[in-house]
């Protein structure tokens, strides 16, 4: 039998060649060593948002707590560590700085400078948010609507009666589990998926959010829109008094509309391009004298160099179950297109696109249609509530669960809104959220020294300092100046 070949075993390194490799490892981690700086966990004096400071002093100087203890009863268990507006205060705090998931919540438990600057003695966990919502029923959800009622009145009453308008839209929101309530519906990007619909009405212009109505995701636009609107009328101060309503397509219920006339209210809703419509499209364009082009409106008030491919056309119009025909202006807008073939030379193929507003204003057609446009600015704050505010985020399987939770979006929402317009520069007060927390409130500090002479100490920023410097002074003044209103109320 023939011997068999032994396994290759591995070339062997010498001596020197050993001796490279461990001088090389050293040198390796000398290198490391100089980029990675020694750690230690001792500092407990940093907060992630050395500028929360001004929120809580703003929540104090409108008395939230106050207003909370004031609309909302909660029976709790005597031997309870926290109580309710406490527990509310810390919520508000969480959705304010973006912590909206309950996971994430435990990021201001682990905050000394944010529990120093609050003079906590420690946070509430998450489980103890997700056992106090699951404590609250639909009585305490209607206590929420009116705290943020009161939130409401209380801006108000430094501010001179003025006419607003009022915008209301919906929006989808996407169900990623088993939440209650969730159906499938009109979903523009997930098709076929369980949603929820949040109906909103804000103020057109300043962006108090006045009510939020979390529904069922196949809810049509128009169910119970009376009822909401009725609702809307209901949360508003004194001071503020309702000049109209606009809203999308969808929208156009007769019922509501009704009501506006006999409120005297104004009312601004496109129409679907159904049956009725498109008839009145179809007669408008066999009688071309009809439409009024609109670059021979006012300079002062034209579409710029647009206008030379918009006409409009005032056409009363009767829809099924309406009891009588209303004012509607159609709106067409031009557009040319060159049209080639190999036997002809290019044509000019001109095409027409059309949208319809029903109105019982007596504007022109090319101020209605303004107005109407600056409903659009509502679409982006629906983007900031979703996306700065997590009112798209309903993990809680109950639909009650998730109508409380966002109702307290609701009141941290106007919080900022108001905060903003009382303490931000001018350049900042329209900025979103997200911008708010990034360039001013999520700025990491140290909370040093201690009584009197406690301090925050931040980054050398020159335009950070301008911020802060204007926020205090505009802030004392507005307090000052509170305090004078409150004394001449007395």
């Amino acid at each position: 039998m023939l011997p068999q070949p032994s396994a290759k075993t591995p070339d062997k390194k010498t001596r020197r060649q050993r001796r490279e490799d461990t001088l090389a490892q050293r040198r390796m981690q000398k290198k490391i060593r100089r980029k990675l700086l020694p750690v230690t966990f001792d500092n407990t004096t940093v907060t992630e948002a050395a500028n929360f400071q001004f929120i809580e002093v703003f929540k104090h100087l409108i008395g939230l707590s106050h207003l909370v203890n004031q609309h909302l009863t909660v029976a709790r268990s005597p031997n309870c560590v926290y109580a309710t507006d406490q527990l509310i205060d810390h919520l508000v705090d969480c959705i304010v700085l973006g912590h909206t998931r309950f996971s994430h919540i435990e990021a201001l438990q682990f905050d000394p400078g944010y529990q120093i600057v609050k003079g906590l003695d420690r946070f509430p966990d998450e489980s103890t948010f997700r056992k106090f919502l699951s404590e609250l029923d639909a009585e305490h959800l209607s206590q929420l609507i009116a705290v943020n009622r009161a939130l409401l009145h209380q801006k108000a009453r430094g501010e001179e009666t003025r006419l607003i308008w009022i915008d209301i839209d919906d929006t989808v929101i996407t169900l990623f589990g088993e939440q209650e309530g969730g159906a499938v519906g009109y979903n523009p990007r997930y098709h076929g998926r369980p949603s929820l619909k949040a109906r909103v009405g804000f103020i057109s212009g300043t962006g108090e959010l006045l009510h939020v109505d979390l529904c069922s995701g196949d809810n049509h636009g128009m169910k119970d829109f009376l009822t909401f609107i009725q609702e809307i009328e209901a949360l508003l101060p004194p001071q503020y008094i309702i000049e109209g309503i606009r809203a999308d397509c969808g929208f156009a219920d007769p019922a509501v509309m009704e009501y506006a006339e006999q409120q005297g209210w104004s009312y601004i809703f496109k129409l679907p391009k159904k049956a009725t419509v498109k008839k009145a499209i179809a007669y408008l364009q066999q009688h071309p004298a009809f439409w009024e082009s609109l670059a021979e409106a006012p300079e002062d008030i034209r579409f710029a160099t647009e206008d030379d491919h918009w006409a409009a056309a005032d056409i009363p119009i009767l829809l099924g179950g309406w009891a009588r025909a209303r004012r509607c202006v159609i709106y067409r807008e031009s557009h040319e297109t060159e049209q080639t073939t190999p036997d002809q030379p290019a044509l000019m193929l001109t095409t027409y696109t059309f949208q319809a507003i029903i109105t019982n204003t007596e504007d022109k057609p090319l101020p209605l249609l303004r107005s109407y446009n600056q409903r659009a600015n509502v679409e982006n704050r629906i983007d900031e509530l979703k996306e700065g505010y997590a009112v798209e985020q309903n993990s809680q399987h109950a639909l009650l669960r998730n109508q409380i939770f966002c109702q307290l979006k609701v009141l941290a929402y106007n919080l900022v809104t108001w905060f903003k317009q009382v303490a931000l520069p001018d350049e900042l007060q329209t900025c979103e959220i997200k911008t708010v927390r990034r360039a001013i409130l999520k700025i990491p500090g140290n909370v040093v020294g201690s009584g009197r002479y406690r301090h925050i100490r931040m980054p050398a920023w020159p335009r950070l300092r301008e911020i802060v410097e204007t926020m205090t002074k505009k802030l004392g003044e507005w307090a000052g100046q509170r305090r004078k209103d409150t004394l001449s109320c007395a």
